[in-house]
């Protein structure tokens, strides 16, 4: 069975993610004016910073500026752009599939006189097929119909995990007072590890391509949670050990963070993966190297807690905290 993202690369178009009829409004080589879904969020701050550093004016979405249950106000919302960046909230129930619904009928609606290009990041590798979890059924609708509904789209996403999903408040903590890396994924178990900056760079670059791929999955070398750990270790300068969590744990962990709904929902998806035969490797053709390793990413972050106990990476600030359009 192959993955949606190998169905979606193996469709015969004029090109890979053009219409016959596509004329872009703006040439992808100039500032655009780029709508960003979830711009004050996790995934979507960091994207929106790195456009922002590739000179693109960002228009920032948010519940507050549109309402992904009524397609008139997302036309509303898009306005004048070029461009829309899209990641869709962190819904776990029937209304994920309404806001991926809302998205094409207003994008259809919209036609020549709305953006003429897409970038949709749904977060996670897509199966080949619904699997009767809303959550993953809208991004697998959204990416199959996104090409008729514009004139140029593209699908990126990570292959495998956030590295910023590290960076949980309690997690900072537990790493700089325990030295444990928790995780719901078994210490033996290889994932692929990428940085948000670098899919913000990815999504800034097929804004700039004249013909951008029509899907891509942004992919680290897979590591180990020992690995992780030992990367971690190498750049915090202390012993760190990964420590695999249940799913159900991780989630009251989260629920903090992001609310008991949107916890349970993250927990369902990891006790799903765990239970399910892992996926097929997706076609080398549609890979694309993130480059920031996690030892780099990781002597960027300060893995410390002040006096108070409140975590800080970075610079000093609080510890990243997903945001409302997506997660895992």
């Amino acid at each position: 069975m192959t993955s949606l993202s190998a169905s979606l690369s193996a469709s015969p178009s004029t090109s890979p993610s053009t219409s016959p009829s596509a004329s872009p409004s703006a040439s992808p080589s100039a500032s655009l004016s780029v709508a960003v879904h979830g711009a004050t969020g996790t995934q979507g701050s960091h994207i929106a910073r790195r456009l922002r550093a590739a000179g693109h004016d960002v228009r920032p979405l948010d519940s507050r500026s549109l309402d992904l249950t009524d397609a008139d106000s997302v036309v509303r919302a898009y306005g004048p752009a070029d461009a829309v960046v899209v990641q869709l909230p962190l819904v776990f129930g029937p209304a994920a599939l309404t806001h991926a619904e809302t998205l094409l009928t207003a994008l259809t609606a919209l036609a020549e006189a709305g953006p003429s290009r897409v970038v949709f990041n749904p977060g996670m590798a897509l199966p080949p097929e619904p699997v009767g979890v809303p959550y993953v059924d809208a991004r697998v609708l959204l990416a199959r119909r996104l090409p008729g509904a514009v004139q140029t789209a593209s699908v990126i996403g990570p292959a495998g995990m956030y590295l910023e999903n590290l960076l949980m408040p309690w997690s900072v903590r537990r790493v700089a007072q325990q030295g444990e890396l928790a995780y719901p994924l078994p210490a033996a178990a290889p994932a692929s590890w990428t940085a948000l900056d670098d899919l913000g760079d990815a999504v800034a670059a097929l804004l700039r391509e004249d013909a951008p791929a029509a899907v891509g999955l942004l992919s680290g070398p897979p590591l180990t949670g020992d690995q992780v750990a030992a990367e971690v270790a190498a750049a915090v300068g202390r012993d760190v050990r990964w420590v695999h969590l249940d799913p159900a744990e991780y989630g009251r962990l989260i629920a903090p963070v992001i609310g008991d709904a949107a916890a349970a929902g993250v927990a369902a998806v990891y006790e799903q993966a765990a239970a399910s035969a892992s996926p097929p490797p997706p076609p080398a053709g549609i890979l694309r190297s993130a480059p920031t390793g996690v030892r780099e990413w990781a002597a960027r972050q300060r893995w410390a807690v002040t006096g108070s106990g409140a975590a800080v990476t970075g610079s000093g600030g609080a510890a990243a905290e997903p945001g409302s359009e997506g997660a895992g």
